[in-house]
C-alpha cells in the first residue's frame, strides 16, 4: 500500500491524488485502505515515516562502514541520502515541497527528517573542526548553519532532479555538488577531485 501510495503521490501530488485511485494501485478495496489509513493524511504521513526509516538504517550503516574520520562519516551520511533516494524516485519526489502542497503536517515531518540530517552533519563538522581537519577554512565555521546549507543544497537538487527540472544522472550531479559541499567547510579535497574538470563538455 505504502508503495503504491508513494507512486501515485508523486505522479499527481497530495491534493490532487485520491484514495481510490491509491487503493487501485494497491490493487486494493478502497475500504481495506481506509482501515489501515482513516485519512488521506494517515497516508502520507506513513508514506514520510517509512522514507524516513530507510534513510535513517542506510544512513547509519553508511556512516559506520567509513570509521571515525568525522569528514568521511559527513561524507558518507549525505551520498547514502542521494544513492537511496535515486533508487527510489518516486519516494525523492514525496519528499519535495511541490508534491506536499496543502499538507502542513507532511511538511512538517519532511521538516523534521531534514533537522535530524542537519543535527548528523553538524555533529560531523564539530568533530572534524576539534579533529583539525577542516584545514582550508577563509573565516571561522559555523558548524550548524554549513551543515544547514549543506541539507539544503542536497535536498534541493534532489527535488529538481525528482521532478524532472534536471536531466542529468545524479551519478554526475552529486560529485560536483560534493566539491562544493568540502571546499565550503575548508575540506581538502582528494587529488582527483581537486583536479577533475568541473563541466561535462571539459569531459568529453
Amino acid at each position: 500500500m505504502l508503495d503504491a501510495a508513494a507512486t501515485v503521490f508523486a505522479r499527481r501530488g497530495y491534493a490532487n491524488a485520491q484514495m481510490d485511485e491509491i487503493a487501485a494501485a494497491a490493487d486494493t478495496s478502497k475500504g481495506g485502505l481506509y482501515f489501515h489509513f482513516p485519512t488521506k493524511e494517515a497516508l502520507i504521513a506513513a508514506v514520510i515515516g517509512r522514507a524516513g526509516d530507510i534513510l535513517r538504517r542506510r544512513v547509519t550503516l553508511a556512516m559506520t562502514a567509513a570509521g571515525a574520520d568525522p569528514v568521511a562519516r559527513a561524507d558518507a551520511a549525505l551520498s547514502t541520502l542521494v544513492d537511496t533516494l535515486s533508487a527510489h524516485r518516486s519516494l525523492a519526489r514525496v519528499l519535495a515541497a511541490e508534491t506536499l502542497g496543502s499538507s502542513a503536517a507532511a511538511r512538517e515531518r519532511v521538516a523534521t527528517i531534514e533537522d535530524e540530517y542537519v543535527a548528523i552533519i553538524a555533529d560531523e563538522l564539530r568533530n572534524a573542526l576539534a579533529l583539525g581537519r577542516l584545514t582550508r577554512l577563509e573565516a571561522p565555521l559555523d558548524p550548524d548553519l554549513t551543515a544547514r546549507a549543506w541539507v539544503g543544497m542536497v535536498r534541493a537538487m534532489l527535488s529538481a532532479w525528482a521532478a524532472g527540472r534536471v536531466s542529468a544522472p545524479l551519478d554526475d550531479i552529486y560529485p560536483e555538488l560534493r566539491r562544493l559541499l568540502l571546499r565550503s567547510a575548508g575540506v581538502q579535497l582528494e587529488p582527483q577531485l581537486e583536479t577533475q574538470p568541473h563541466d561535462r563538455s571539459s569531459k568529453e
